[in-house]
């Protein structure tokens, strides 16, 4: 009966860190390409640190642009390594 619970909650917690760690990466594209919509994609990554209760992660987002771009992309590829190994077969 637990197991299921188990499985899908961590199925969550983990689309939810993809989905972060994708919308940074995002984040910093935008920043590097000086793009008009970098500032709505620090509010919407602001918003959604907070609605999850993880506001402490909003001084991720104000990190110098290079910390900030190593930052994200490691995240993301420990992410989807980890997604990798953990859905095969």
């Amino acid at each position: 009966m637990a197991f299921p619970v188990l499985t899908t909650l961590g199925i969550i917690v983990w689309a939810g860190l993809w989905a972060y760690a994708t919308l940074l990466v995002i984040y910093v594209i935008l920043e590097e390409s000086d793009s008009v919509y970098t500032y709505p994609m620090r509010l919407s990554l602001d918003r959604f640190v907070e609605n999850v209760g993880l506001a402490w992660l909003k001084q991720l987002h104000r990190l110098p642009l290079v910390e900030r771009r190593r930052l994200s992309i490691g995240l993301l590829v420990v992410v989807t390594v980890a997604t990798v190994i953990f859905f095969r077969d």
